[in-house]
């Protein structure tokens, strides 16, 4: 029989970002179906609602100062954190900075050390960004990536194992009841045809692009509509971008994350023009409902595992020929097996940790 581990887990915020999101799915099955106890430790204000979803599948939560305002108590609460539990397992999700709790899971001899890379390009300084990754390999004795493209990009030549951004598929199927109570609500005719994004309202996830790729779209196809699903610190100025082009009455911006799935059915087609990524959720999540998906050629190639998603450069002329020859609300049929299915991914990593802590 085997026994129960204890994994603690650090991220960098507890908000309705990608990381936080493939946390939650693999915990909520490895709590249900495993002898395991996670406990995540996070900074920055949470996302109430998160932090409910969290506690509510089992986890445990615990908030330590923000590392960039007090670097000291940082440090004193992680070790303190991890002294106090004596977890078989530190498993850090902050991908450049992961070295910061793993050097303290190292100086208290915690045997499986976890640095965990989510991206594919730099998140700090250019200068800094070597020094980081030959931190978190100094610290780390074992490293997780979401794919390929962020595995070498983290730990060049070095082992690491790819962890999948793994989703419950059967949320985010089609699901027609969906399509016409939102076409409604949103008083949009089934023949509008609707471009529509997902994601933090940030410079990384371009939706200017959109915006200027929509202006040209709508002058083609005037009966279409845009809808840019989430929040973050561009909102107000995505708002007045779109005004300023003269075409905010066709843009419909959505505040709301807590509940995705449906607008996946809503869309005709699901873009996404991200300036770097690492392996993007709501890219598995649009491929879950069948969805036409056009990516940028900046993300990871192997997130691809349904036949109607495209990778383009950042060319609007290409996305409108894409776009315009590609069938209106065709959903293709998935082969649930694929390895962003969450209900084959959970065990592989539980046992991980497993065959870890015997080595």
């Amino acid at each position: 029989m085997v026994k129960r581990i204890k994994v603690i887990h650090f991220v960098s915020g507890m908000k309705n970002g990608g990381v936080e999101e493939v946390l939650k799915n693999y915990t909520e099955l490895l709590n249900k179906n495993c002898p395991i106890e996670n406990i995540i430790v996070y900074q920055h204000e949470a996302n109430k609602a998160r932090l409910n979803q969290m506690t509510s599948i089992g986890n445990k939560l615990v908030e330590i100062p923000y590392k960039k305002e007090h670097p000291l108590k940082n440090l004193i609460a992680t070790y303190s954190i991890i002294k106090k539990e004596k977890p078989d397992v530190v498993h850090a999700h902050m991908n450049l900075l992961n070295f910061f709790p793993l050097s303290i899971a190292k100086l208290l001899n915690v045997k499986v050390r976890i640095s965990h890379a989510h991206i594919a390009n730099d998140n700090v300084n250019h200068i800094l960004a070597p020094v980081f990754k030959k931190l978190n390999l100094l610290f780390a004795n074992y490293n997780f990536a979401c794919g390929e493209k962020a595995g070498k990009y983290m730990f060049g030549r070095k082992k690491f194992y790819i962890i999948y951004n793994a989703i419950n598929q059967n949320k985010f199927k089609y699901n027609v009841a969906y399509r016409e109570k939102l076409r409604r609500e949103f008083n949009v005719s089934d023949n509008t045809i609707i471009l529509g994004t997902i994601g933090r309202l940030t410079k990384q996830k371009n939706q200017v692009f959109l915006i200027k790729l929509f202006k040209k779209y709508n002058s083609i196809i005037p009966n279409s509509r845009l809808f840019i699903v989430g929040n973050g610190e561009l909102e107000n100025y995505l708002v007045n971008y779109a005004k300023n082009n003269g075409i905010q009455n066709k843009i419909y911006f959505i505040n709301e994350t807590s509940n995705p799935q449906k607008f996946y059915s809503l869309f005709d087609y699901f873009l996404l023009p991200s300036l770097y990524e690492g392996l993007p959720l709501v890219a598995v999540e649009a491929q879950a409902s069948g969805i036409n998906t056009i990516l940028s050629d900046n993300i990871d190639r192997s997130v691809k595992f349904n036949s109607n998603v495209s990778f383009l450069p950042l060319n609007s002329n290409k996305w409108i020929t894409k776009i315009r020859e590609s069938k209106k609300n065709f959903r293709s049929q998935i082969n649930e097996k694929n390895c962003y299915n969450i209900c084959f991914q959970y065990n592989k990593l539980f046992n991980l940790y497993i065959n870890f802590l015997n080595k």
